[in-house]
């Protein structure tokens, strides 16, 4: 078991590599968004010249094209400095605002190919841990440390949802099952269909409205980190809610559908003449077997949350992960090095879940020898 966890885990930085490899591509052949503000823009272009994916040149009064170039006039500097300013493929910037000055040095950065720009930044990953910084969400920010503060919110938030999800989707589908086309059972598939049929920011919404707007019981908005402690706990209560919600619902549709197939079953009969009672033969039996498809689908769930949490974070204003990868993503200028970064958070998760999701067939099942040869 050891030895196929370690194994799946190499093939887990593998495959995240590849994800990596591709969205960096496909980021560097878009087109670049610096920051405006001058301050800025001059900070990131050196940022980028001193990480090596730009090259940069001096274009001044002392500027030669050639060795043999003669000395430039102030006509001629500013000639050949608008000629490079009106270059698309160039970034151009002088390193002053005088305007009147007569001469003045422009800094021109030329991006150098995607193949060099890569080298450059996996090494500084590797190295250095290093992702680059932020353009749009903090400018010159590095996103380790935007992107870091971030985690705590989408991941606590999560796994609350997980938390209530668990024991009351279990309870409540087997409940549904062994009164299977009682009135229970006929009340709980209603309030399932119903749940699953709403989008969580509609519910969210709800919640918002009811508890926090009209009532005034728990906070309208996600509050901030200057509130007192007591509110910053009531605001876990609406997200955690809308989002628990739904998957109650569905992991009660998915307990009750397997849980009474397993009822019929002739082990459970088997159990029951054996002398256990209605519970035992329930518990030790039909709804162990009836975990083995359902506990991998719980696990990935998780995946699913937090894929999902963008929009609840969006709506309810929590500063999560998933709510900057939208911003990040949505503002007219993507911020490049922050969606690189984010990606890497949701596709480690994913791809460790898928590494749990197969250890978890072992421990329902004993039978399932995880990384066994064949006979």
């Amino acid at each position: 078991m050891v030895r196929y966890f370690f194994k799946r885990l190499i093939w887990v930085f593998i495959v995240l590599w590849a994800i990596l490899t591709i969205t960096f591509i496909f980021l560097k052949i878009q087109p670049e968004y610096p920051p405006t503000k001058y301050d800025d823009k001059k900070a990131w272009l050196v940022k980028q010249w001193t990480d090596g994916y730009m090259t940069r040149l001096v274009v001044d009064i002392d500027y030669k094209p050639t060795s043999s170039s003669p000395q430039l006039t102030r006509d001629q500097l500013k000639v050949i400095q608008k000629e490079f300013e009106d270059n698309e493929d160039l970034y151009t910037i002088y390193t002053d605002q005088d305007h009147n000055s007569p001469q003045r040095v422009l800094w021109v950065f030329e991006r150098v190919p995607i193949v060099v720009q890569y080298k450059e930044w996996f090494m500084n990953v590797v190295t250095k841990f290093d992702w680059g910084t932020s353009t749009r969400i903090q400018i010159n920010m590095p996103v380790t440390t935007v992107l870091n503060r971030t985690f705590k919110y989408t991941i606590g938030v999560n796994l609350l949802v997980l938390l209530i999800q668990i024991p009351f989707g279990l309870l409540i589908g087997s409940i549904a099952a062994i009164k299977k086309d009682k009135f229970f059972d006929n009340f709980v598939s209603i309030v399932i269909m119903i749940f699953i049929s709403l989008p969580s920011f509609v519910v969210i919404m709800l919640l918002m409205k009811w508890f926090g707007s009209d009532l005034k019981w728990l906070p309208y908005q996600w509050p901030s980190e200057q509130m007192p402690l007591d509110m910053r706990l009531l605001g876990y209560i609406i997200p955690v809610m809308s989002l628990s919600l739904g998957g109650v619902a569905g992991l009660s549709r998915r307990v009750r559908a397997e849980l009474s197939e397993g009822l019929t079953q002739d082990y459970v009969l088997l159990a029951r003449t054996k002398g256990l009672t209605k519970k035992q033969a329930i518990f030790r039996h039909a709804l162990r077997n009836s975990l083995t498809p359902i506990l991998p689908g719980l696990i990935f769930s998780f995946v699913g949350l937090l894929g999902g949490a963008g929009i609840t974070e969006q709506v309810y204003g929590i500063p999560g992960a998933g709510r900057l990868f939208i911003d990040a993503s949505l503002r007219g200028a993507p911020d490049y090095n922050v969606i690189l970064y984010d990606t890497a958070f949701f596709g480690f998760i994913g791809l460790f879940t898928g590494i749990l999701i197969d250890i978890s067939y072992g421990l329902v099942d004993p039978r399932i020898k995880m990384g066994a040869k064949n006979a």
